[in-house]
C-alpha cells in the first residue's frame, strides 16, 4: 500500500518536494535532480517512468519503499502515538518490552477511545489478567489484513486462545466471544511486527466489569 497513490500521476506532473499521501495512509515525497532524474524519498530512483497500464501508471524504481513506521519497533511506535497511550501504559506496566527487541508478532491495538468506551474496569485488574488481556491482543509471526482474512482464525499469545476474522464492506472484523471489533487501521509494518489498529478493547473471559 506505500506502494501506491490513488491518481494517475507521471513524471510530468511531479515536481521538486512534490509530497502524496500512499494508500498506506503515509506521504512519500519526490525529488527531482538538475538531470531530470526522480528520485522517491531521496533514495529510491525511478529507473523506469510512465508505464501505461489500463488502470493506471507503473513507475520502475530501484530500491523498496518502507513507511516510517517500519524504521520503529511495535514498542517504539505506540509509545509515540497519541492515539494508544492508555494502551502503552497498560504495556508498560506489565512490562511487554519484549515488543521492543524480539518478534516478528501480529498487535490488534486499541485506541483511547476504545478504552473509553470499554466496561472493563481496569483499576481492578490484577497482573496475570492485565499481561492475559495483552496477549489476547498478539498473535505470533506478520500478519497481514488480507492473510487474516484468509485465515479465518489465528491463536492469540494467551494460550487456547484464538481470534476469529471476517471482512464486511471491505472492512475487516475481529469476533472474539460474543463481540466484534473493526479493524480501523491495517498493515502498518513496524520492524519487529505488524499493527492493525481496532475500536475495541477485546475482552476475554473473567474481568471485572464497571
Amino acid at each position: 500500500l506505500y506502494h501506491i497513490v490513488h491518481q494517475r500521476l507521471t513524471t510530468d506532473n511531479i515536481i521538486d518536494g512534490m509530497e502524496v499521501c500512499t494508500s498506506q495512509g503515509t506521504d512519500i515525497t519526490f525529488t527531482v535532480d538538475t538531470n531530470g532524474t526522480v528520485f522517491v524519498n531521496n533514495d529510491s530512483e525511478i529507473t523506469t517512468p510512465d508505464i501505461d497500464i489500463r488502470n493506471g501508471v507503473v513507475h520502475s524504481i530501484n530500491n523498496v519503499l518502507l513507511p516510517p513506521s517500519a524504521l520503529t519497533t511495535t514498542w517504539e511506535y505506540l509509545d509515540q502515538s497519541a492515539s494508544h497511550t492508555t494502551f502503552f501504559e497498560l504495556l508498560e506496566n506489565a512490562n511487554f518490552t519484549f515488543l521492543d527487541t524480539d518478534g516478528p508478532f501480529t498487535m490488534f491495538a486499541p485506541t483511547n477511545d476504545a478504552f473509553d468506551r470499554s466496561t472493563i474496569d481496569f483499576n481492578a485488574l490484577t497482573v496475570n489478567q492485565t499481561k492475559d488481556l495483552l496477549n489476547y491482543h498478539i498473535i505470533s509471526g506478520n500478519h497481514l489484513s488480507y492473510e487474516l482474512f484468509k485465515a479465518r482464525q489465528k491463536e492469540t499469545l494467551l494460550e487456547g486462545m484464538s481470534l476469529e476474522f471476517y471482512a464486511r464492506y471491505y472492512k475487516l472484523y475481529i469476533k472474539y466471544g460474543p463481540y466484534q471489533s473493526r479493524v480501523k487501521s491495517k498493515n502498518i509494518l513496524t520492524s519487529t511486527g505488524v499493527i492493525h489498529v481496532v475500536d475495541a478493547v477485546l475482552r476475554i473471559p473473567g474481568l471485572p466489569s464497571m
